[in-house]
């Protein structure tokens, strides 16, 4: 049986990643589809989407504008969310029996944002699929059998360089605006994560228009300007085994810290190597603020996704033990009392589960011990180290910023390196605060999950992961994917 339904428009491209749509200021390279024309004044391109299911039915085939998909019919059933996302000891798909459930129909309905493929099976359980939701969810689970033009393509994801990197900037007046609302809040909010977390953009801001600081209160880590950010953004902050709730780090040199007393003294005198934060942690934090309290350094910022670049096409192999070979890494922490020890193993590149797109890299030069690889691997894998920190250290590759009194930094520590390469002016003080990936991931999906309770039944977004519920919002609020009316 098969169904026909239009008019549908596609904006997707072929791998189904609409993600780098905007360039790194934000602007929108597309513009939202009205009646059938985008906004900037050129026609949508109308076409005709279809489903149908095998003879056996066992696969359904979904013929979306830009490629065709076939789902297992078991994924279908399994995955319906019509009767809510939560199973029971009946409907949990590990306790359901072996034998494979088959279609006995399938057909689409409605138009525009309202389109569904109504999935009938032989046990006459029925559920309608929203079809951008398949649409969404099918490079994960479907298999492509065939690939047409798109109306636009977008460029995979491959970090930046310091020639094109242009860092966007956030209002704090914006930000805590006495007259503004919790929905012109909630939408500034979006905005400014989706500048910090979307493959889009750089995954750095600036945070401008900043109160002046409270030197007593930024010195003892308590009421600052860095964590204040941070907590309107997310909600909260990371809370450290031995510091007290939403107090920071501060990185100061041998002056400013034995003139007040301090005892977190760090050797600023010498360069920091890019590094990640957190990178001896099992689970390292996900964003990371920095704000200059006094003094000046020249701090530096590297897309470990432009070097990782580099090095796959110069070296593959050396790519793959970034991938594959762990590392030990650890310190032994003296700044709170009692020593605190602190390591982990991993590898330096961590890929999305189950799937080859990148999702973090772990970097930290300082304070990776050695390699933990087989024998007859050791020296290449080594090698592999050495070869992508090289890149790395490139002029072309580290951006270099003069980190003065009053900036504020916000960044993505997946995917961003810093390092200082010089402390210029001293006593210096730097002010840092730190974000969990599942706070970051909490609040991205809360505000996400809000912004599409007007198009769908939230049901549908409970399993959904990160990456694909971002598009969702992208493909409903700026009409990538349809034309309405």
């Amino acid at each position: 049986m098969a169904s026909t339904i239009k008019p549908f428009t596609s904006f997707l491209s072929n791998d189904g990643d609409t993600s780098n749509r905007h360039s790194a200021n934000g602007d929108s390279s597309l513009g939202a589809i009205s009646n059938g024309k985008l906004s900037n004044g050129s026609k949508a391109l109308e076409v005709t989407a279809t489903c149908k299911k095998c003879t056996n039915g066992n696969k359904v085939t979904v013929d979306f504008p830009d490629s065709t998909f076939v789902f297992h019919s078991q994924w279908l059933h399994d995955a319906r969310c019509d009767e809510g996302a939560a199973r029971n000891a009946l409907t949990a798909l590990c306790q359901q029996p072996a034998v494979t459930v088959r279609v006995k129909s399938v057909e689409m309905s409605g138009k525009g944002s309202d389109m569904t493929v109504n999935v009938t099976w032989d046990d006459e359980v029925s559920s309608k699929f929203p079809l951008p939701w398949l649409r969404v969810m099918a490079p994960l689970v479907a298999a492509k059998v065939e690939s047409r033009q798109s109306a636009i393509k977008h460029a995979e994801n491959k970090g930046w360089t310091v020639s094109s990197l242009e860092i966007p900037k956030v209002s704090y007046k914006e930000l805590f605006r006495d007259d503004i609302s919790q929905d012109e809040l909630d939408v500034t909010i979006f905005a400014t994560i989706d500048k910090i977390l979307s493959p889009s953009f750089p995954g750095i801001v600036k945070i401008v228009d900043l109160p002046k600081a409270n030197l007593e209160d930024e010195r003892n880590h308590i009421n600052t300007l860095n964590t204040i950010v941070l907590k309107r953004l997310f909600g909260s902050v990371f809370v450290h085994p031995i510091r007290a709730a939403d107090q920071t780090f501060n990185i100061s040199s041998e002056d400013s810290t034995r003139k007040l007393g301090l005892p977190n003294t760090y050797d600023t005198t010498q360069i920091l190597l890019p590094h990640t934060d957190h990178a001896f942690y099992d689970n390292p934090i996900q964003v990371q603020g920095f704000y200059g309290l006094e003094g000046t350094s020249m701090n530096t910022w590297t897309s470990p996704l432009a070097a990782l670049e580099i090095l796959k096409q110069d070296y593959p192999e050396s790519y793959k033990h970034l991938c594959t070979t762990p590392m030990a890494l650890g310190r032994l922490s003296r700044f709170y009392g009692g020593p605190l020890y602190q390591a982990t193993v991993d590898t330096p590149v961590t890929m999305q589960p189950g799937t080859d797109r990148f999702k973090r890299i772990r970097w930290h030069p300082n304070l990776t011990g050695s390699l933990l690889a087989p024998y007859d691997s050791y020296k290449e894998a080594r090698l592999a180290h050495q070869r992508f920190q090289e890149i790395l250290r490139r002029d072309t590759q580290q951006l270099k910023i003069q980190l003065n009194p009053g900036d504020l930094f916000i960044w993505d520590n997946f995917r961003l390196l810093h390092g200082r390469e010089k402390v210029m002016d001293t006593p210096r003080t730097g002010v840092g605060q730190t974000v969990p990936e599942h706070v970051v991931h909490h609040r991205y999906r809360a505000l996400s999950a809000a912004r599409l309770k007007a198009y769908l039944d939230g049901e549908w977004l409970v399993h959904m992961p990160m990456p694909q519920l971002r598009e969702m919002v992208h493909i409903y609020e700026d009409g990538y994917f349809w034309v309405d009316g």
